[in-house]
């Protein structure tokens, strides 16, 4: 009789652990305080991205890193548990040491999915690369239309591409950008020009000659929309870890 109750006794204790194990809630200060092991730049804690899509991220950036030392993390959760999220992507930065230690050159992009909110902080050395109002158009005209339409490997593929122009000095703003369509108005103005050497060639008597080249010219401008897609191929490598750098506040925040 003892032995069964024994038994029962560590049943119902097995019972009642995995039952709080898996009640848990989640944590984002259990995010904050421990860097993930091993160290990625893509860190997918809501489950959203299938496996070939962290890869095909996790290799863009490391590629991006290996060549400037500038480092992109990619951070994705269920909540930030109430706590302002630019408060909460500063102070992941800080704990896990994104960027290079003196340069200070590391990004976060913080993606809270039930909350609908996500934030892009720079680090000190990149605050002039990535002022506030960069980040917010980013966020507001890159990542957040496709976040709308539930397609987050392509927001956080553009957007992230669109982190690398700015470091770069390369990144302009969209304008009239949105997921189905990306004509700015500078393609708009190369479309019309186009037409209009058309109907200048036509009225010439050009013939099919010029009918061809202004297709292959319009086909080429409207062709060349995404900013998806940077770098490519295999790594080549595996990324070696977070170099120390620090954050001070800069960036912005946005909702879908």
């Amino acid at each position: 009789m003892k032995k069964v109750s024994y038994i029962l006794l560590l049943f119902v204790l097995s019972f009642f652990a995995a039952f709080s194990q898996q009640g848990k809630a989640f944590s984002i200060q259990d995010v904050i305080k421990n860097r993930p092991s091993p160290q990625k730049l893509v860190n997918d804690y809501a489950n959203v991205l299938t496996p070939d899509q962290k890869q095909a991220l996790e290799t863009k950036l490391y590629q991006f890193d290996d060549s400037t030392s500038t480092q992109i993390t990619v951070v994705l959760v269920p909540t930030v548990n109430g706590i302002d999220i630019a408060d909460a992507a500063v102070e992941l930065g800080r704990s896990w040491g994104i960027g290079q230690k003196g340069s200070n050159n590391g990004v976060v992009l913080l993606i809270a999915v039930q909350d609908r909110k996500l934030n892009i902080s720079p680090g000190y050395g990149l605050e002039g690369a990535l002022p506030d109002l960069t980040c917010q158009q980013i966020i507001q005209q890159i990542i957040a239309p496709n976040f709308k339409g539930n397609d987050y490997y392509r927001g956080i593929d553009e957007g992230t591409t669109a982190i690398i122009e700015a470091t770069q000095g390369a990144f302009t703003a969209p304008e009239g950008y949105h997921k189905g369509s990306k004509l700015g108005g500078g393609k708009v103005l190369l479309i019309i020009i186009i037409i209009i050497l058309f109907l200048v060639f036509s009225s010439r008597g050009g013939g099919g000659g010029s009918g061809f080249l202004t297709g292959m010219l319009l086909g080429n401008a409207l062709g060349s929309g995404s900013r998806g897609g940077f770098g490519g191929g295999s790594s080549g490598g595996s990324f070696g870890g977070f170099g120390g750098g620090s954050f001070g506040g800069g960036g912005s925040s946005g909702s879908w």
